[in-house]
C-alpha cells in the first residue's frame, strides 16, 4: 500500500514572518524550493515555495534551518502562504 504524498506534511511558510534570506532554499538536499519573486508588506521579495513537491523528501531541515519561524511542516493546502485578514490560501 502506497501512501498518498497531499497528506503526508511539507513545509508551509509564513509570508508575514519570512524575511527572506533563502537559508532554507539554500539547506534543502533535494531542491525542491526555489525562490520565487512576490509581494508583501515590505515589498517586493525573494520567497521560499515549494516548486517541486515531488522532490521534497520531508525531512524538515528548512524548518530547522529558519531562524524567524516562518516554516512550519503539516498538510499541504493550496500554495502554503497565508493570506492576512482573509483567512484564505492562496
Amino acid at each position: 500500500m502506497t501512501k498518498n504524498r497531499s497528506k503526508r506534511p511539507t513545509p508551509q511558510f509564513d509570508r508575514e514572518l519570512c524575511i527572506a534570506c533563502t537559508s532554507c532554499i539554500d539547506i534543502c538536499p533535494t531542491g525542491a524550493l526555489e525562490p520565487e519573486i512576490r509581494n508583501s508588506i515590505h515589498g517586493f521579495r525573494r520567497f521560499p515555495v515549494l516548486s517541486q513537491e515531488e522532490k521534497c523528501i520531508r525531512c524538515s531541515l528548512c524548518e530547522q534551518e529558519c531562524i524567524v519561524g516562518a516554516i512550519e511542516m503539516k498538510e499541504r493546502k493550496g500554495s502554503g502562504f497565508k493570506v492576512q485578514g482573509s483567512g484564505l490560501k492562496t
